[in-house]
């Protein structure tokens, strides 16, 4: 175990800060949890010629990957669902079979997700949790996690106050032995108005993110926009109250509304109108956008409007989303799947989505998603391979698990 004062050096045949220019035959010092500094070897090696040193080879060392939006709870749903059909069918589909699971199922499933995450070169991700009394019986987690506790009151029998409730009385118990924290009203479908305002005050009062799914399917779109469609009508089975219906559209009704404050995540945003460009431009960079490109995919979706939102300015983020419509948790495919579907963007604007974007927007920008003097010394190690003198190229290129360092350990 080395000693927590004790100044370490890493060495790689290229370094790739994502926040200053890569650096060939580069090295970072570490002491305790953060970095210390990032440089040439040499230079690194002269100014702390005393610390122990790990040549690490012909690798790139690079910021671990932060997964933006994931749901652990359904790890174990890999390949059971198919994204043929209606939305509103693949969501019958899943709520039949979380009625099948139990806690131990959950417990199961978030571990294995959190371990392959880990395996991947992920050092944190966003998880919804639907399920936060599981949280208290996981082992520790591999990995930095933000638990962003899923809360709905539409297609519950609970009111908006007691949805909420449950929630913060997990969040009052936990203190901080289950890592960092944020509030997720699922969507406008299942949650009303009341409960994304006690929420925003919550998260608000706390010092704590908020995410929300939005805008995610046509389904969606006409259930507010037209009060009509299969999720309208499932819905109104439910007994979900039906008077915000017609005449506007998901995002007008959660940002045009003022129910979620600046600085919320938001899921998807697939289905827009010009009218919710014209807003969203107006707020650029107030509200982070995460795409899902495979589950995107999986669900046969038309294109995702990238240049709106690249042009716009507004942050983009990349998640994998779950595995009841992803295949895996390898956010390097994810990448790829981003890269294949706008040719037009740069290996860096993608790695940016998986780094410093989404430390930007939980907050924790020059302290996470970065190689830099001050960070936290969470970074991964892969091998140098092909042909392409294109470092970021070859990031997306990997297909070899990553060696991976949180907090300077490995």
């Amino acid at each position: 175990m080395p000693d927590p004062s004790e100044t370490r050096l890493f060495r790689a045949r290229h370094v790739l800060p994502l926040s200053s220019p890569g650096i060939p035959d580069g090295g970072i010092a570490v002491r305790g949890s953060d970095i210390l500094a990032v440089g040439r070897w040499q230079d690194l090696v002269s100014e702390h010629p005393a610390a122990p040193r790990a040549d690490l080879g012909e690798v790139i060392l690079l910021p671990g990957l932060i997964n933006a939006h994931c749901h652990l709870d359904y790890t174990m749903m890999r390949s059971a669902l198919s994204g043929r059909g209606s939305f509103t069918s693949w969501i019958r589909r899943l709520n039949a079979m979380r009625r099948s699971l139990d806690t131990h199922d959950y417990l199961d499933a978030i571990a294995a997700g959190l371990a392959e995450l880990h395996r991947w070169g992920c050092t944190g991700v966003l998880n919804i949790e639907s399920f936060p009394e599981v949280l208290p019986f996981l082992p520790p987690s591999p990995i930095r996690v933000w638990w962003f506790l899923e809360v709905m009151d539409i297609r519950s029998r609970l009111g908006s106050e007691d949805s909420l409730a449950g929630a913060i009385r997990f969040l009052e118990n936990a203190g901080d032995s289950e890592g960092a924290f944020g509030l997720s009203p699922h969507a406008p479908y299942t949650v009303s108005r009341e409960l994304y305002s006690l929420s925003a005050e919550y998260a608000a009062h706390n010092r704590m993110p908020l995410c929300t799914h939005l805008a995610e399917s046509v389904e969606e779109m006409a259930m507010f926009a037209r009060g009509e469609g299969e999720l309208h009508d499932f819905l109104e089975e439910l007994g979900r109250p039906m008077g915000d219906c017609g005449g506007t559209t998901p995002v007008q009704a959660v940002i045009g509304k003022g129910w979620l404050p600046r600085g919320s995540l938001l899921v998807h945003m697939n289905c827009l109108t010009s009218a919710d460009k014209s807003l969203l431009r107006s707020m650029a960079g107030d509200y982070p956008v995460i795409h899902c490109p495979r589950t995107h995919a999986f669900f046969g979706r038309d294109r995702f409007d990238l240049e709106f939102f690249r042009d716009s300015g507004i942050p983009l983020l990349l998640g994998t989303d779950s595995l009841a419509s992803n295949r895996d948790l390898d956010m390097f495919s994810e990448m790829r799947a981003m890269a294949d579907a706008f040719p037009a963007l740069t290996p860096g604007e993608i790695l940016r989505m998986v780094t410093s974007a989404p430390a930007s927007a939980i907050g924790r920008r020059g302290r996470l998603g970065e190689l830099s003097a001050g960070a936290l010394a969470d970074f991964i190690a892969i091998p140098w391979e092909g042909k392409s003198t294109m470092i970021e190229e070859l990031v997306l290129a990997n297909r070899t698990p990553p060696a991976v360092w949180i907090s300077g350990k490995s």
